[in-house]
């Protein structure tokens, strides 16, 4: 029967975080996961706390960490350990991030026409943040037959000055669009066909100069350009470069509709990591149930095509994302479940879950849904007791966040799947798989 150390269920940025920092401590990890995170549908920045009264990361997190209930009172302390341990790792993998938690938060137009807070971004994004001089352009390069990016809608409504919420914001918003080499012709043409196509030396370079030669069409000179973020998948750091080097604007990437792009590079980065570390990845697997004696996890089964497949196991992070990501299950009398162990949860009442007001910024009152843990980030009963010994709960799956409106998930993701990992290292070895056991 194989084994692990520890078994992470989820391959999110929680999951694979959590992975990582147990390899690198030295155990046998296995992640399993029924599908992909949310790394496939995020923008690929890594949002820490970007609430509207916290001029900084840093800033927001205190806040956040103020709040009775919210993760960051037990993780707010470890966030900035957390990223300076994971940027490398990013790095490592080809994906530079630029940023900290001290860099104020700023605007970031997106491509549909808004602007976003954010101080933590893939290099590719980055220009998006610095401040705009007098003057300072911004060209919205569009490609021809792409239907998932509108340069003049995207242009229109970055002209209105309540879209910059009346500060800082560039003089003048002009659209473009560029005929890309043999895309002209291609029906439901996408990101990743695209990004992918970037990847080729020869046929980008044609790319970027036809790009260039949209820019040099629009009014005025310099600035910035603003481009669906398909700047190639496996090679978007020479991509990056090369259009730096040849644009007559500093070009950054916008997020697009899902599959992400930069989501993608994210989770490729993330991955790559697990393996370095020593770790091993199994995406498509579908958890039948997890075995326990009582205290400690022992093993987790998962479906195969013929048979059960069993992994013993001496730990157990559980980052299988909140009801967004099948972490948290409803039920027809109005509870919330658990599907893995069967953790209670913690949510408002079946009559609270619906907001009065669909835009109330406070949030919907089901956003806080989740699981409660221990300081160790233990799952405990309603009296405080851990409920498991070896188990660890990390990322959106935790109690007391408004995700969306905190913009806090990545930050949560990452420090709690950090936490999880130095947690388990420190776990009895009699509750850890045998030295000589057999490797998944």
């Amino acid at each position: 029967m194989p084994s692990a150390d520890v078994v992470v269920i989820g391959a999110g940025l929680a999951g694979l975080s959590a992975a990582i920092a147990a390899a690198e401590s030295g155990a046998r990890v296995l992640v399993l996961a029924k599908g992909h995170a949310a790394t496939h549908w995020g923008p690929g920045g890594i949002d820490v706390a970007g609430i509207p009264a916290a001029l900084t990361p840093r800033e927001g997190i205190r806040r956040l960490a103020d709040q009775p209930g919210h993760p960051y009172a037990i993780l707010g302390d470890d966030v900035a350990a957390a990223i300076g341990w994971l940027l490398p790792h990013l790095a490592a993998g080809g994906v530079d991030y630029v940023g900290d938690l001290d860099t104020p938060l700023q605007l970031a137009p997106t491509s549909i026409g808004g602007t976003r807070r954010a101080a933590i971004l893939p290099a590719g994004q980055a220009a998006a943040l610095s401040p705009w001089a007098p003057g300072e352009r911004l060209v919205v390069c569009g490609i021809a037959g792409f239907k998932d990016f509108w340069p003049e809608a995207i242009s229109a409504s970055l002209s209105r000055e309540r879209i910059w919420e009346g500060g800082n914001r560039p003089a003048s918003v002009s659209p473009v669009s560029a005929t890309l080499p043999g895309l002209a012709a291609r029906h439901n043409l996408n990101a990743l066909e695209i990004a992918r196509r970037f990847d080729d030396p020869t046929w980008r370079g044609a790319a970027i100069e036809a790009i260039a030669r949209a820019i040099a069409s629009a009014p005025g000179s310099g600035g910035r350009v603003a481009l669906p973020a398909v700047l190639g998948l496996r090679e978007h750091a020479a991509v990056l470069a090369a259009m730096r080097q040849r644009l007559p604007a500093v070009p950054f990437e916008m997020p697009l509709v899902p599959p992400s792009v930069p989501g993608l590079r994210l989770y490729a980065a993330l991955r790559a990591a697990v393996v370095r570390a020593g770790g091993r990845v199994q995406v498509g697997e579908m958890i039948e149930r997890v075995e326990s004696d009582g205290r400690n996890v022992t093993a987790v089964v998962s479906a195969a095509a013929a048979r059960s497949y069993v992994v013993r196991t001496g730990a157990l992070v559980l980052a299988t994302g909140g009801i967004a990501g099948g972490g948290l299950l409803a039920e027809r009398d109005g509870r919330l479940r658990e599907p893995i162990l069967g953790l209670p949860v913690e949510a408002p009442a079946a009559d609270d879950w619906l907001a009065v007001d669909a835009f109330d910024p406070a949030g919907h009152p089901l956003e806080r849904a989740g699981i409660r843990t221990d300081a160790e980030l233990r799952p405990v009963a309603e009296d405080g007791t851990p409920v498991f010994d070896n188990v660890r709960v990390a990322g959106s799956l935790l109690a007391g966040q408004r995700s969306i409106g905190e913009r806090c998930g990545d930050g949560v993701a990452l420090t709690s799947g950090w936490r999880a990992a130095r947690s388990l290292a420190a776990v009895p070895a009699g509750h850890a798989a045998a030295p000589g056991s057999e490797r998944p």
